[in-house]
């Protein structure tokens, strides 16, 4: 038998959307699972601490191209990026 990839993700209904949202020097993301993917990737992150967006990881915009190329292609996750103004 051969190697079969981990996936968190197996059928294309747990693959439950990402949003994220680029700022200047930021970008938030919200969605199932990120923290595994960041940790893979060496991404630093942190929590947001403010109250319109509690509950969002919060990234350095340098690292998100490396993030949308491991959802997009690896795990075929659906990617929502917008762009914001903060």
């Amino acid at each position: 038998m051969g190697a079969r990839a981990l996936r968190m993700f197996e059928e294309p209904h747990q693959r439950a959307t990402v949003r994220i949202a680029v700022g200047r020097r930021s970008a938030w993301l919200n969605g199932a699972g990120l923290i595994r993917y960041l940790d893979e990737l060496q991404i630093p992150r942190q929590w947001d601490w403010h109250p319109e967006r509690k509950g969002a990881l919060m990234v350095g915009v340098n690292r998100v191209g490396d993030l949308l190329a491991l959802l997009e292609h690896r795990d075929k996750r659906i990617v929502e990026l917008t762009t914001v103004d903060r």
